[in-house]
């Protein structure tokens, strides 16, 4: 139970790091006041505007929904969905690296906290897993 309320709390902060980071990139503020005109052609986004839609689409709201599933149900799907963003959180961090050519700042981060979420999923399953076994 314990894992299972760390798994969600985490994947909520993740919710709310990515709403908040896609605030500022429509925002424009800091570090995200002008789109690298390098990157331009590279990437497959033009400006900070889609970046952000798609940070808040996918991260935001798909690891609130994940969060929200997590509290409310009591079953083993919330491991898998966490592994799942997870992994796609490390694609899509690993994927710009690579069009790119180098890395950015924040690269590092993001792959440390996909891994953190996949290895966090792979831990509730394989209690699931173990307690199954202990049962039998």
């Amino acid at each position: 139970m314990l894992s299972k309320n760390i798994l969600n709390s985490y994947n909520l902060l993740l919710s709310l790091g990515a709403f908040y980071v896609g605030l500022s990139m429509f925002l424009e503020t800091g570090v995200f006041a002008t789109f690298p005109q390098e990157w331009i052609g590279r990437m497959p986004f033009n400006n900070w505007a889609s970046v952000a839609l798609f940070g808040i689409i996918i991260f935001g709201i798909g690891n609130a929904i994940a969060s929200t599933y997590g509290f409310i149900k009591k079953d083993k799907k919330i491991f898998i969905l966490t592994i799942t963003m997870g992994a796609l959180l490390f694609f899509c961090t690993v994927i710009p690296t690579n069009l790119l050519g180098e890395w950015y700042l924040p690269t590092v981060q993001l792959l440390l906290l996909s891994l953190i979420q996949i290895l966090l999923g792979l831990f509730g399953l394989v209690r699931i897993h173990k307690r199954k076994i202990a049962e039998t």
